[in-house]
């Protein structure tokens, strides 16, 4: 009589293998996910430590020692973000591609103490009156990580 050889795998074999490999893409998945999270919020809370960095500088370049709600927290923005070389023209939203990445509130009719919907990565600049200057930060979700006060 001839015997088969038996080479290879059983199918019951190669489905164990397979669900086993299933499994730790999973626990290696749930590990990576929130890791992305906290690197995003990292960038999110330094965009806004340069934001507030700026905003100071270019107030004490130009003496500028009251802040005027209307005039002067755009034009310090403003004239900082047009230097070249300046950290502002590097900075990018960690949560989209086509979000700005920081935006000015002079109006003061914002509550930046609740979240703000479509502002994930974002630094907030709120003078909500003269000389009360807030720059804050969002996560994903619109909770607050970096609050000047």
């Amino acid at each position: 009589m001839l015997r088969k050889s038996k080479k290879g795998y059983t199918l019951i074999e190669l489905i164990v293998v397979i669900a086993i490999i299933g499994v730790l893409v999973l626990l290696g998945l749930k590990t990576y996910v929130p890791q992305r999270e906290r690197a995003f919020n990292s960038i999110a809370k330094a965009n806004a430590g340069t934001v507030q960095t700026m905003l100071v500088g270019y107030m004490g370049d130009n003496d500028i020692l009251a802040v005027n709600k209307a005039t002067d927290i755009p034009a310090a923005l403003n004239g900082v973000a047009a230097e070249t070389g300046t950290p502002l023209e590097g900075m990018v939203n960690p949560y989209s591609d086509t979000a700005g990445v920081y935006h000015i509130d002079t109006a003061g009719t914002s509550d930046f103490d609740a979240a703000v919907v479509g502002h994930q990565g974002k630094v907030s600049v709120l003078c909500k009156a003269d000389n009360d200057l807030l720059v804050n930060a969002r996560g994903k979700d619109g909770e607050l990580l970096f609050n000047s006060n």
